[in-house]
Formats: C-alpha cells, structure tokens, sequence
C-alpha cells in the first residue's frame, strides 16, 4: 500500500526535513507500508531536492518522492511565536496537487516512531479532515484564549480543537466544498495559531478525531495527559498509549536541534547520531549549550507585547 504524506516549509527548516524523511521511512515502512512523499516548498527551500531523494533511495526503493516548488500565496500572512508563514503552505495542498484526494500532511518538526496505516484507513465520508485534539483544550489555556477577539468563532469546538501538526486531509472534499475562499479571507486577520486556527474555524462538523498517540506532543508531561483524562479530552488508555507508544512525537514547543535539553529531546538526537547521513547536518554542542532565552530576549519580548497590545 503506497500512502500519501506531505511535508510543506521554507527555507528556515529545510534541512530538518532530511531528518523527518528519514525517520518515516526507517520507522514506517513494513513490507505492505509505502510512501508517495510530496515536499511542497518555496522556491527558495528547493535546493533540498537531490539530498532527499538520496535519502529515499537508501531507506525504500518502493517509496517515491516528489517536490513541488511554489510561491507561497500567504506570505504576508500574520507571523507570531516565531513560527513563519511557511506553515500556510499546507492551505494550498488541494491546489498544488490536483492529481491527489488524499494524503497525510505533518508538520517538520516531527521524529516518526511507527507506520501510518491505521491513520491512512480513518473513514473520511463527509469530512475535511483528520485530527488529534491540542493541549488548547485544557481549560486553563481554553481560558487564556478566550479573550482573544476572534475566538468566539471557536466557542464550538471547545473540548475539540485540533493540533494541526499531523492531518488526514480529504483533499477532494477542501475542493468541493471550496474552502480555499474561506481560508483566504482568514488569513488576513492577525491568528494566535495562524493556520491551525484557520482549519479549526472553518472544518468545523467535518473533522474525525485521531489518536493521540499519532500526534504526541513532546513539551507534554504526565500531569499534562492526567488533566486530559481528568477533562474527558482522552481516556485513559489513549493517554498511556501517547506516552508509551508514540507513533509520532511533535516537538511543537522547543526545538531539539536548537535546545538539546527540550523534553524528549534525546530521542532526536539519538536517532540523528544514528543515522550517517544526518549526524553532521546540526550542531550538538551548540544546542547542548542552550537552555531557553535570555533575559534580554525575555525582556524584548515583553516590549513587544506592551507595544502591540496583543496578546502574545
């Protein structure tokens, strides 16, 4: 079975797509598991090509690769918590590759421990997308966006936000239902969650639920997944299987190649330095040096929200 995944960034993360590659296929292949990869980047994050397709070659020869190169349309969307307008990039799939109904989309910033068949299999009758629900849920964050201006337009997916890091995207449907206008008029207002508030406002009563464990999020910690539990977000088992048995582990917070001491962190970097053709692409001892900003850093940002006004 050929499964589709995508991949879309720019030029501030594209040598971390060698390492997300590699990890899904030494991790996610099994003798009936492929993949049909498709890298949707900006022209500036293409010179990556040749690299990947090495990658590939030497992991699965019945995996495929293709990268597509396109101008980001939202370039001058709204950037924040310094993620740039790269991620937008996934809100132009259904246009870019027309030849495809389906597919996977995950974010970058991902180390893959499992295949992905159970999530390829999600029935999609009569919906947009796939999801795992985010840590926004908890309802002390819940709280802290509430008095966001735009969040009444997600009162109804309390309890049910999604994180946009890993998405089963029924890309026939995007099309059908053209979602792309929607999204288009979103993406001129100023988003905490940039796209992921986008996607949560505008599939609403079209999305099945995930999993967790195919979205673990690496900054979580035990007491994060008992408040989980504790508010009916997941049960139980759903918790235990996410920390035991992660198929995917999202480093949305921290980034392990920039801060060696991010939680699970280690995990990154083991599979790096185990991997010929990755150990040289990051630099360890920097990142082992670092341990979060500084107080200057701290204090510009604090600036920069008395300045704005916004909540950042």
């Amino acid at each position: 079975m050929l499964i589709n995944v995508a991949f879309c960034f720019d030029e501030n993360i594209a040598e971390q797509v060698k390492v997300t590659v590699a990890s899904l296929l030494d991790h996610g292949v099994t003798d009936e598991v492929h993949y049909h990869i498709y890298c949707v980047c900006t022209p500036k994050a293409a010179y990556i090509e040749e690299s990947l397709r090495q990658i590939v070659r030497a992991r699965d020869v019945e995996s495929f690769l293709t990268v597509t190169a396109a101008e980001n349309l939202y370039h001058d969307a709204y950037e924040v918590r310094g993620i740039s307008t790269g991620t937008y990039l996934r809100l132009m799939l259904h246009r870019l590759l027309q030849e495809v109904d389906r597919l996977i989309y995950v974010d970058v910033d991902v180390l893959f421990q499992d295949h992905l068949l159970e999530i390829w299999q999600t029935d999609m009758t009569d919906c947009v997308l796939a999801a795992v629900k985010g840590a926004v849920n908890l309802s002390d964050k819940w709280k802290w966006n509430s008095d966001r201006p735009y969040w009444n337009h997600l009162e109804g997916m309390r309890g049910r936000y999604i994180n946009a890091g890993v998405t089963l995207l029924n890309l026939y449907e995007i099309r059908s239902r053209n979602l792309e206008k929607a999204w288009n008029e979103w993406a001129k207002e100023k988003l905490y969650y940039q796209d992921q508030d986008i996607l949560n406002i505008t599939c609403q009563g079209a999305i099945r639920y995930l999993p967790p464990r195919y979205n673990r999020l690496a900054y979580l910690e035990q007491k994060d997944y008992d408040r989980f539990v504790s508010e009916a977000i997941f049960t139980r088992q759903e918790c235990e299987e996410a920390m035991d048995h992660p198929a995917i582990l999202h480093y949305a917070g921290d980034k392990p190649w920039k801060r060696y001491d991010t939680n699970l962190g280690g995990i990154w970097w083991d599979y790096v330095d185990s991997q010929p053709d990755l150990k040289d692409l990051f630099d360890e001892e920097k990142a082992k040096k670092y341990h979060g900003p500084s107080l200057l850093e701290r204090g510009a940002r604090k600036m920069k929200k008395l300045i704005s006004r916004e909540k950042l």
